[in-house]
């Protein structure tokens, strides 16, 4: 975004499909973590490695939490001293905080999720507000700092009528998208009971109840934003 090149969340397999993708992690500039679960931080290291040419140039940023970088009660740390020696710039995620990238401002945002130091990162680009909430459950507080999304990445791990704490189910992901009303919401972080119910039923649900175009997010699809959101599917 921006001419940007941010990795978000970097979990398992993230190096793998990179390289699936023909993204050259050279050419990142900026990691950023949400929270201190391994589904969020596992590659971190390595895309560190890669920004930083094998650790052969001083390079990059991140943008973590306070769980991911210090450590908080039984979370963390994820990224060695080691791993943050290699990079030009480490801040820390705050709720409330935020920080320029190029001419990319991102403020990060509030969740209500077992990582109490988690957060998600609103992004406020040239083409307009691309919001990732990251995990957590459906909060009014979570929700006001969504306002003026043009695109809404939300986290679903639980299909309709099957609630946990701590994650969002259909119900919760359609409360949000009703309320907050982008362009275009895409669906991730599913979890085993989604995939058996099916994501792109799940995103139908929320499309036909709000009339916002829902998308569940696949491994390889591109988002283009511009006057038009252009989708691509592999």
């Amino acid at each position: 975004m921006d001419d940007l090149n941010m990795h978000i969340d970097p979990g398992p397999s993230a190096a793998h499909q990179m390289h699936r993708m023909k993204l050259d992690p050279a050419r990142t500039e900026a990691v950023l973590i949400s929270h201190c679960h391994p589904d969020h931080y596992t590659d971190a290291e390595v895309m560190i490695e890669g920004m930083s040419r094998g650790g052969l140039k001083k390079r990059g940023t991140l943008l973590a939490s306070r769980s991911v970088l210090e450590g908080h009660q039984l979370h963390g740390p994820a990224v060695s001293k080691y791993h943050r020696s290699l990079l030009n710039r480490i801040e820390m995620a705050e709720v409330g905080g935020e920080v320029k990238l190029n001419d990319m401002r991102i403020r990060f945002t509030p969740t209500k999720h077992s990582d109490p130091t988690g957060v998600g990162f609103a992004m406020e680009t040239r083409e307009g507000l691309v919001s990732y909430v990251s995990d957590t459950e459906l909060d009014h507080q979570v929700l006001k700092h969504q306002e003026g999304s043009r695109i809404l990445i939300l986290p679903l791990t639980r299909p309709w009528g099957a609630r946990i704490p701590n994650h969002l189910c259909t119900e919760d992901a359609l409360e949000m998208v009703k309320e907050i009303r982008p362009e275009m919401a895409i669906l991730n972080h599913f979890g085993a009971k989604i995939i058996h119910a099916g994501a792109e039923k799940q995103a139908a649900i929320i499309e036909k109840e709000t009339g916002v175009r829902t998308l569940a997010a696949e491994d390889l699809m591109t988002v283009q934003l511009g006057k038009i959101i252009r989708v691509r599917r592999n």
